[in-house]
C-alpha cells in the first residue's frame, strides 16, 4: 500500500456498499457523485486492489469489499461512539455503559440489573449487545464493551473474570410428559429413549452434559439442535422433546406448558462477568457483580 485509508475513503466504501450505487452514496453522504467516484478510484490506488468491478456505468462489489467491511462497520462504529460520548459530555450527562451477555442473560437478569444500576445512575445510557458466550468475551477484549456476562469460556489473554454464580443444569420437560406427571429430580438413565433438544456445542455446554450421561449406555438421540436455551425451552413447550440447561429461562416460559426438575447427577455452569481493568473503573465492576450475583441468585431454581 503507498499509503494509508483516509477516513473519507472508509464512509465513501461503505456508502456504495450499504446503498448499492454511487448515486445514493453520494446522497448519503451530501457530496456529489464525482466526488464519490472520486474518492473510490483513489483508495484503490491506495490499496493497490480493486474493490469493485465496474460494468455498464454500475460498480459491483468483489470479495475485497466484501472482507474489509466489517472492519470498515467497526472504525465507523467507533468514530459514531466517540462523537455521542463527546455529545453526552458537553450536555453534562452520564457515561454511556455497554453491556453484552447471553440471550437468556439479557432477558432474564439483565433487566433486574438495570433498574437498580439506572435507579443510582439516571443519567447513564446503557448499550446492551447480546451474543454468545464466547462473542461475549471477545467483544469486551476488544475494547467493544465495558462489561460481559456469560458462561464460562476458555481463557482469553488480557481479560478480567469473575465467576457471579454456579447455575445448576434442570431438565426441561413437556408439561404433559409421564416423568413430569410423576414430579421430583429427572435421572440421566430414564431419558436415553426420550428425544433431546440439545444446547449444541458453541459454548461448550454439550460436553458438560455429555459428562452427565458417561456411566448409561448411550446418550439420547438429537432431534434438534438450539444454541439459544430460550428457543430449546419454547421448542420444549412445543411438545417436541426435553432439554438441559440453566434455570434462567424460567422466567419467561409460558406457566403450564413447561416442567422444570432437578436433574441428576448434578452439573453446574459457572456464569462468569468479563471486563478489562482500563477501561472498566473498580467500583462501576463491583456495583455491576453485586447486582448480577443479586439476581442470578433468585434464578437458582429446583435444587
Amino acid at each position: 500500500m503507498t499509503s494509508p485509508l483516509a477516513f473519507r475513503h472508509m464512509e465513501a466504501i461503505r456508502a456504495v456498499l450499504v446503498t448499492g450505487s454511487v448515486t445514493a452514496a453520494a446522497e448519503r453522504l451530501h457530496v456529489t457523485q464525482p466526488a464519490v467516484s472520486n474518492t473510490l478510484r483513489d483508495a484503490e490506488e491506495r490499496l493497490e486492489f480493486k474493490l469493485f468491478d465496474r460494468r455498464a456505468g454500475h460498480l459491483l462489489p468483489n470479495s475485497a469489499a466484501s472482507l474489509l467491511l466489517e472492519e470498515i462497520e467497526r472504525a465507523i462504529t467507533g468514530l459514531d461512539e466517540v462523537n455521542a460520548l463527546a455529545d453526552r459530555i458537553r450536555q453534562g450527562k452520564g457515561r454511556r455503559l455497554v453491556v453484552v451477555c447471553t440471550p437468556a442473560f439479557a432477558a432474564t437478569t439483565l433487566p433486574g440489573m438495570l433498574s437498580v444500576w439506572r435507579g443510582q445512575a439516571p443519567d447513564s445510557l446503557i448499550a446492551v449487545e447480546s451474543r454468545n458466550a464466547n462473542q461475549v468475551a471477545t467483544m469486551v477484549a476488544a475494547h467493544r464493551a465495558d462489561i460481559g456476562f456469560g458462561p464460562e469460556v476458555p481463557v482469553v489473554k488480557g481479560l478480567s473474570s469473575e465467576v457471579v454464580a454456579l447455575l445448576p443444569m434442570v431438565c426441561y420437560l413437556p408439561a404433559t410428559h409421564r416423568l413430569a406427571m410423576r414430579g421430583g429430580p429427572v435421572r440421566a438413565d430414564e431419558l436415553l429413549d426420550e428425544p433431546m433438544i440439545s444446547p449444541g456445542n458453541v459454548e461448550r455446554i454439550e460436553q458438560r452434559i455429555a459428562v452427565a450421561f458417561r456411566d448409561c449406555e448411550r446418550m439420547p438421540s438429537t432431534v434438534m439442535e438450539c444454541p439459544v436455551v430460550l428457543t430449546a425451552c419454547s421448542m420444549v413447550a412445543a411438545g417436541i422433546g426435553f432439554t438441559i440447561t440453566t434455570p434462567l429461562p424460567l422466567r419467561l416460559l409460558p406457566p403450564g406448558r413447561v416442567s422444570v426438575h432437578p436433574f441428576e447427577p448434578r452439573i453446574h455452569i459457572p456464569y462468569r462477568a468479563y471486563w478489562m481493568d482500563r477501561r472498566l473503573g473498580k467500583v462501576e465492576r463491583e456495583r455491576l457483580l453485586e447486582l448480577a450475583r443479586a439476581e442470578l441468585a433468585t434464578a437458582v431454581g429446583p435444587k
